[in-house]
């Protein structure tokens, strides 16, 4: 009885999830129109297809909904791969971005570090804890895209992992979410 009012509430969410999106993707096109300018060649093509991918995704999403209200014929199961396969892409095509800023943050903050105490040899530890303090931003958006990873993962049966942790990754990705709308700062520019 548990398990069946949480199925039923995942769905619920699902598709509340699904309306809300409807008409975003064009959102996500533009998006892609403008970060396709970006000088940094990783950070154009990382951005720009992640936003394409989104684009993609949330059209799939919208012919799911579309599908499951009866208001186009669509084979369900099918478009429901094209969505997590897009929502996939995007999802690597996040973590492709945020380790490379982390990495150049890394290096920036090594960099700054020799050139303030060039004697004094700054541990990892040190170095990534500064990075964190300058830009909480890419940490957020690190763990909400490891978290968020295994979700279509798990959809598209590349992995097999249990509902609960599904759930709980659903949920971190989701609650990180709602923290970057909460305090801007924390949400990952476009740059």
């Amino acid at each position: 009885d548990y398990i069946a009012k949480l199925k039923q509430l995942q769905s619920s969410l699902s598709l509340a999830r699904k309306y809300f999106g409807l008409g975003k993707s064009v959102d996500h096109i533009r998006s892609a129109s403008v970060s396709i300018y970006i000088d940094d060649p990783i950070l154009r093509y990382s951005i720009t297809l992640s936003r394409i991918s989104q684009a993609f995704q949330l059209l799939f999403d919208n012919a799911y909904l579309l599908s499951s209200l009866g208001l186009i014929r669509f084979q369900s199961d099918k478009v429901q791969a094209f969505t997590n396969k897009f929502w996939l892409y995007a999802d690597l095509l996040n973590l492709v971005r945020a380790c490379y800023e982390i990495e150049r943050e890394v290096q920036h903050q090594r960099e700054r570090q020799r050139s303030n105490l060039k004697n004094y040899e700054h541990s990892n530890y040190e170095t990534c804890r500064a990075v964190v303090r300058r830009r909480p931003d890419l940490f957020v958006d690190l763990i909400k895209n490891l978290a968020d990873v295994w979700l279509p993962l798990n959809a598209l049966q590349i992995t097999q992992h249990s509902p609960g942790l599904v759930g709980l990754c659903g949920t971190i990705s989701s609650l990180l979410g709602a923290l970057t709308v909460w305090d801007r700062s924390l949400k990952l520019g476009t740059l």
